[in-house]
């Protein structure tokens, strides 16, 4: 889900009143409000210089408020999340010591947007919530209309990121009813104007109506807004990935190509989702060079991006720990609770961490054994033997010792058989039976069954299963760009109807759950690519 910067252009610096005489402070403050009212300016340096200055030595909290939110805006401007993250958290602290229902509403707005950023949906919400509660303290009016439109903007990508794709599609066209009533046509208004209709195109691609996504997004793209260039990228991606649907694959590979080759973009998360999209389109043309070719571009960069995100989210839960902490400290809890506390986490980390540790050396070592058995081709026997779970379609077997005997001849006839029905993968079929089986072995059902039970060591359904399981296995560490594939068509590709009975089965065949055998799998496949290298 791509997520677009929540209240992004939101900074108005109060006119300095001019002074008699010129000091230091005031042209500090003259500077910062050229920065502030340069939406488009790249000089990083000057605004962060300039407005901590202000943060530091203004009277005013609403200078205060805008600096270090005009900070945290150029932090992720230039995609340093973490850093946002803790000016937006100083910017609340000045809001909430104002007590100034708008300040307060835009500083909880923007952290909610940061947190849907990191698709943190849970720590987003309660944020959102408490943003609407401060925007309904507000006189109808353009920054009533404002606010609330960037506010049913959030829900809805709160709901993206939940796959409440109708929801969603909802809060989108609500966020534009309440843009279309402001009567002041600035800039801002403008570039949220423009996200609405991108996101209600979004919206619809993922509702797979491609005609109203391209609609809207194409409206979306035709408005033009210098101040704000960044959103044209996520357009064209979206753009691209509509083309992708609708099967016009070189329409999308010209789109994509067209925005990475602009050398304004410089987007690295939406620039990985783009060399994915890229990579599908070529290998759909028959096209394998460059599907290499953006398959490696899309890995490479993928470690950097979860590398960034990760910091980000340390940092968001951090900052917030810390504000929590001082909330407490400022109710006059004793610093004794505090010691307890900060304890009780320190163990709960150290517990955890030992966990987690423990937990993935034993599944390293699940994993290894599974890939031994994969070279001798040794078949994977249940970890639990159950049928609780089954996807092979469920018949009455005949008993496991039958009180009659099977000729050799017969026997032997039926094992080979089912040796061919293995090397051919005929167990792929997902409404295979056991009946159906015996009529295409051209035997009967009991026969058959008792020579899965003697030679198998399994029923029917668990000898199947695991046949489906070792397949999968082997083509996801055989076939690298199986490690990107998504866990649904894995299940499909070997024999299962159900994503969730693929991975309930899977878990119970080898002892681990599918992800983790695809991130085990993906260590391997980038250790053996730096090796080559």
């Amino acid at each position: 889900m791509r997520a677009i910067k929540f209240f992004s252009a939101l900074f108005v610096l109060l006119l300095l009143h001019p002074m008699a005489a010129q000091t230091k402070l005031q042209k500090e403050l003259d500077s910062l409000e050229t920065a502030l009212h340069s939406y488009d300016n790249t000089d990083t340096t000057r605004i962060f210089k300039t407005a901590a200055y202000l943060a530091k030595h203004s009277n005013s909290a609403r200078q205060k408020f805008e600096a270090l939110e005009k900070i945290a805006e150029t932090y992720s401007r230039i995609n340093n999340t973490n850093q946002s993250i803790a000016y937006l958290f100083q910017a609340k602290e000045v809001a909430e010591q104002s007590g100034d229902a708008q300040m307060m509403a835009q500083a909880y707005g923007s952290i909610a947007n940061e947190y849907s950023y990191l698709n943190l949906t849970e720590k987003a919400r309660p944020y959102l919530k408490r943003a609407i509660e401060q925007i309904e303290r507000l006189p109808n009016g353009d920054k009533r209309h404002r606010l609330k439109g960037l506010s049913y903007l959030e829900l809805g990508n709160l709901d993206m990121n939940d796959k409440r794709f109708v929801e969603a599609n909802k809060n989108y066209k609500l966020s534009l009813q309440q843009l279309k009533l402001i009567q002041k046509r600035d800039d801002k208004n403008l570039y949220h104007y423009r996200r609405s209709l991108y996101n209600i195109g979004n919206s619809y691609y993922y509702l797979k109506q491609p005609d109203s996504a391209e609609f809207y997004l194409g409206k979306s793209l035709k408005i033009k807004d210098v101040k704000s260039p960044d959103l044209k990228y996520f357009i064209y991606s979206s753009l691209a990935e509509v083309y992708t649907l609708r099967g016009r694959h070189q329409q999308a590979i010209d789109t994509l190509e067209a925005a990475l080759n602009d050398p304004g973009f410089d987007n690295k998360s939406l620039k990985m989702e783009m060399y994915l999209n890229l990579a599908r389109n070529y290998k759909s043309i028959g096209d394998k060079t460059k599907y290499s070719l953006y398959n490696e571009k899309h890995l490479s960069l993928r470690d950097t991006v979860e590398s960034h995100e990760r910091k980000a989210i340390n940092t968001a839960f951090n900052v917030e720990q810390q504000d929590i902490s001082e909330d407490a400290l400022a109710s006059k809890q004793t610093s004794r609770w505090l010691a307890y506390a900060v304890f009780v986490v320190v163990l709960l980390s150290i517990g955890t961490i030992f966990y987690l540790n423990r937990k993935k050396k034993r599944e390293h070592a699940i994993y290894l054994s599974i890939i031994e058995k994969l070279k001798s081709r040794v078949e994977m026997p249940l970890q639990t033997k159950t049928e609780a779970e089954t996807e092979v379609e469920s018949e009455n077997e005949p008993d496991a010792k039958p009180n009659y005997s099977i000729p050799t001849l017969v026997e032997d006839e039926i094992l080979g058989k089912l040796q061919k029905f293995e090397e051919n993968e005929e167990f792929r079929n997902s409404k295979l039976t056991l009946s159906m089986l015996a009529v295409s072995l051209q035997t009967n059902p009991a026969y058959l069954s008792a020579v899965i039970k003697t030679h198998k060591d399994n029923n029917f359904n668990s000898y199947i299963n695991e046949l489906r399981i070792g397949y999968i296995c082997r083509k996801i560490h055989d076939n690298r760009e199986y490690v990107n594939y998504k866990i649904s068509y894995l299940a499909e590709d070997c024999g299962f109807t159900s994503h969730s009975t693929f991975s309930t089965i899977f878990k119970k065949v080898t002892g681990i759950s599918p992800s983790v055998f695809l991130s085990e799998e993906e260590k391997r496949h980038n250790s053996d690519w730096k090796n080559a290298v």
